[in-house]
């Protein structure tokens, strides 16, 4: 069973006379149920009875089926750094050597909780990466009490391969030690500025307020030279009427790095979105601005922006609608755990070749155990096929 190889790294914290059911055996049981639908541990557990002649025949040495206080038991106890360990070793052998685009976002899970000392609780917050061109998750990172996303990103950015990806960052990120991470990691970052950097963002601003898209300069003659501008442009139409246009403005001075004083720093970049309501011809605009240790690429630094979203619509969605992630009432290492066994569950829907969207594979998967034995052996590469590796 190729999922079993996530527990390589993991150990059992039980002690001996209460490991009647196997880490393995409740390990498989729980992403097969989680696979076919169940949200909570009482639904692990029913899944189970239900379905025991399935893992009868599936699990070696089967001793039945634990009760949800058990499978609760369990992965409250169970350590999330060594299952996420585990997880990104088996991440590594689907995909190999993972490139091109990897955006990093911080999401609550609303419903999961963290006692504090006082007795009160906070939602459970977590950080993830998503390989964009890959389309899997590639890790989490836990964001500690007291703490926020800022300590939290540059532990992921060093637990993972980075070499030659391009990292994308919402403004939380544009942090001066996130950017040496991404650096020491021989990455490429694309971070968004927000005005809480006053200095940084008053600055890119300027520099786009003397030249227009074309790159000239507003004030007196003279054109920005191939070599220091670049634009790109897209035009689309929306959803619910609207026509959207976006302008991405990329920017070297010459001497970027320098006077903003930002490690490896190369660019900055304006992106103007412009927003037309087809029935009443209202326009709107917004300005989003960028640092960036890539080169001009206007073209690459647009896809890269827009790939952002990925992590929102291919990830945090897809858990909040199809795993109902938000409304898990869960606590601890239970919910971190449990969020990490979501995460599992959806690279093997998504990578699964079948047509139909996560939602029907996983009522399939419930209907059909020749489906969930698919799901649970999956030894295939798409979307990973892109990447170079020596492994299948």
């Amino acid at each position: 069973m190729e999922i079993f190889s996530i527990l390589e790294k993991v150990s059992d914290p039980r002690r001996d006379h209460l490991k009647k059911y196997s880490l393995e055996s409740i390990f498989y049981i729980t992403i097969s149920a989680v696979l076919c639908g169940a949200e909570s541990w009482n639904e692990v557990a029913e899944f189970g009875r239900v379905r025991e002649d399935f893992f009868r025949e599936r699990i070696k040495d089967f001793q039945g089926i634990p009760s949800h206080d058990t499978f609760n038991r369990l992965f409250s106890l169970l350590d999330p750094k060594e299952l996420e360990l585990g997880f990104r070793s088996w991440i590594q052998d689907i995909c190999g050597k993972y490139k091109g685009i990897v955006n990093i976002d911080g999401k609550e899970i609303c419903g999961a909780k963290e006692e504090k000392r006082n007795g009160s609780f906070d939602s459970l917050r977590m950080v993830s990466a998503w390989s964009s061109e890959n389309g899997v998750s590639l890790g989490q990172e836990r964001v500690d009490k007291k703490s926020n996303e800022i300590k939290a990103i540059p532990k992921l950015i060093e637990s993972l391969d980075l070499q030659g990806c391009i990292v994308t960052i919402d403004a939380i990120g544009c942090q001066h030690e996130i950017v040496k991470e991404v650096t020491k990691a021989h990455a490429d970052y694309l971070i968004c500025v927000k005005s809480n950097q006053k200095t940084l963002h008053k600055t890119i601003t300027s520099w786009f307020n003397e030249i227009d898209m074309e790159g000239n300069k507003v004030e007196g003659h003279g054109h920005i030279p191939s070599t220091r501008y670049q634009m790109a442009y897209k035009e689309e139409k929306r959803a619910h009427g609207r026509e959207e246009k976006r302008f991405c403005q990329v920017y070297n001075n010459g001497c970027t790095a320098a006077v903003l004083g930002w490690e490896n720093a190369n660019s900055v970049v304006c992106l103007t979105k412009e927003s037309t309501r087809i029935k009443t011809g209202k326009t709107t605009i917004e300005k989003r601005y960028f640092i960036t240790s890539l080169p001009l690429d206007s073209e690459g630094i647009l896809q890269a922006i827009r790939s952002h979203w990925g992590i929102e619509n291919k990830l945090h969605w897809q858990l909040d609608i199809t795993f109902n992630e938000d409304d898990q009432r869960k606590k601890g290492n239970a919910a971190q755990n449990f969020s990490l066994i979501a995460k599992i569950a959806m690279t093997q829907l998504k990578n699964n070749p079948r047509k139909g969207s996560m939602t029907m594979k996983r009522k399939m998967a419930g209907w059909n155990s020749d489906f969930l034995v698919e799901l649970l052996d999956a030894d295939w590469n798409p979307p990973c096929n892109k990447i170079d590796s020596n492994k299948k």
